[in-house]
């Protein structure tokens, strides 16, 4: 018995006893067919010494190849010595038969050669074919997927055959799932139709993302995959991804509550910040004392590097709350160059058809990146971005040929609270690459202008 959610109930193939069951109806089969085999070697002898006794010596035994074939096919493990064995009585039975005509004896051996060599290759055939069907059959029973395969139908396509892991994403048996309407088993019978329509025209369709319905009317996520088999049949296999779907859901939500807290709160602290700028400012006009004055300054830039970096931290409120996807590099350098003002900085960028999976913030790292080689760059007049495939991923350079940064500081750099302004740019840079398992490092040469290099690991980025 097997427990899914909150069905605690038994299989009826797995019922205590159904072992049982399955065993007398393989005994019965098996019974059945040794019948049968029987019959036939007993109508092929019959028949071949009603013809020797007539004369008749070449057609009739052709009829021990059917009880031949059907040996190496249901015993293939045991048809090779069955055809042998029948030869020999195909031999014991006709030689008496030949006398001394040396003509007729070769030809009755070399007939009962081809016996044995022909059950034997239908055994060795039938045998690997049991073990390719007992390999999909394992494959099929035991993959922890749910697995349909859909067959035509008068009425529509319907479910022909599925796994366990099949039948109880959906609440139902295997047996009582046969059969149904596969149209049916989604929420919306529309999605199967597009399903259908895709694997019509590519063949196959990997992770379709859709909604089935529990025998109890509750929706599944999953994630479809279908491929075209003969006779117009396809298979399905389905990933439960309800678990998965429902724990994002809740990260958004929770996410967005962090968002509007850290909304609110950088509301209160400017408000703060403001009216303590506001108090100070008055301060220096009320206060002649240089010390006084001068304790006040100290004051006021503290408060404004708490205003710039609540400043900054407002450009990444959203960073991580939607989905990352692809994005064309291109496009975003481009929009990044169109809205900075860059005066007496030209730049170059070489990356088209390169896409790259990334967090919708990508702009900002290369808005960053760029503003830091006009604010920092001192003697930069362009910046050039290119790309270059690696074994071991994909390389972006964002290079300018200003002043370059000093060795000590290249790794510090992107440290929190380190450099102008607090740091954060930089910091935040790297935040945003690493939700996609991106990295950046500083590898240029001091004096002759900075290069940052984003490592972009394999899977993440496509040329389209």
């Amino acid at each position: 018995m097997r427990l899914i959610g909150n069905y605690a109930e038994s299989i009826p193939w797995r019922y205590p006893g159904a072992s049982n069951l399955t065993s007398r109806r393989r005994h019965s089969k098996g019974d059945t067919r040794v019948l049968l085999l029987a019959a036939s070697v007993l109508v092929a002898f019959i028949a071949n010494a009603a013809g020797l006794l007539a004369g008749v010596t070449i057609v009739l035994p052709h009829l021990f190849y059917l009880p031949i074939i059907l040996a190496a096919y249901w015993y293939p493990r045991r048809g090779t010595i069955f055809s042998l064995a029948l030869s020999l009585g195909y031999l014991a039975l006709t030689l008496p038969f030949t006398g001394s005509d040396v003509g007729t004896t070769v030809s009755v051996i070399s007939r009962a050669v081809v016996f044995a060599a022909v059950g034997a290759a239908v055994s060795l055939l039938s045998l690997r074919l049991r073990e390719q069907e007992e390999r999909y059959r394992g494959i099929f029973d035991n993959s922890e997927a749910g697995t349909f395969i859909v067959a035509p139908g008068e009425s529509g396509p319907r479910i022909e055959e599925t796994n366990y892991v099949g039948a109880a994403l959906l609440g139902f048996t295997t047996k009582n799932l046969a059969g149904k309407h596969v149209a049916g088993i989604f929420e919306d019978p529309a999605a199967w139709e597009a399903l259908k329509e895709d694997v019509d025209r590519n063949g196959t369709v990997y992770e379709y993302e859709t909604t089935l319905l529990r025998i109890d009317g509750a929706a599944v996520q999953v994630l479809v995959s279908a491929g075209r088999l003969p006779g117009e049949r396809v298979v399905l296999t389905l990933v439960d991804i309800t678990a998965r779907k429902n724990a994002e859901d809740a990260l958004r939500q929770t996410n967005a509550k962090l968002n509007m807290l850290g909304h609110l709160t950088r509301n209160d602290l400017a408000a703060a910040v403001s009216a303590l700028l506001e108090r100070i400012g008055g301060g220096m006009q009320e206060f002649d004392d240089p010390d006084v004055r001068r304790y006040l300054k100290n004051l006021e830039e503290d408060a404004r590097m708490v205003q710039r970096r609540a400043e900054i931290t407002r450009d990444y409120q959203d960073l991580g709350l939607r989905p990352a996807g692809w994005q064309p590099v291109q496009k975003v350098v481009r929009d990044v160059t169109s809205c900075l003002l860059l005066p007496g900085i030209s730049v170059r960028s070489w990356v088209e058809r390169l896409e790259v999976f990334a967090d919708p913030m990508l702009d900002r790292v290369f808005s960053n990146l760029i503003e830091n080689a006009a604010r920092h760059g001192e003697t930069a007049s362009k910046v050039v971005i290119t790309y270059r495939i690696l074994d071991d991923g994909l390389s972006i350079s964002i290079e300018d040929d200003g002043v370059g940064i000093a060795e000590p500081e290249k790794e510090r750099i992107f440290d929190y609270g380190v450099g102008i302004e607090g740091g954060l740019g930089l910091f935040l840079v790297r935040e945003i690459l690493a939700i996609t398992n991106m990295t950046i490092r500083e590898t240029g040469t001091p004096g002759r202008g900075a290069r940052f290099e984003i490592h972009v690991p394999p899977g993440g980025y496509r040329i389209v």
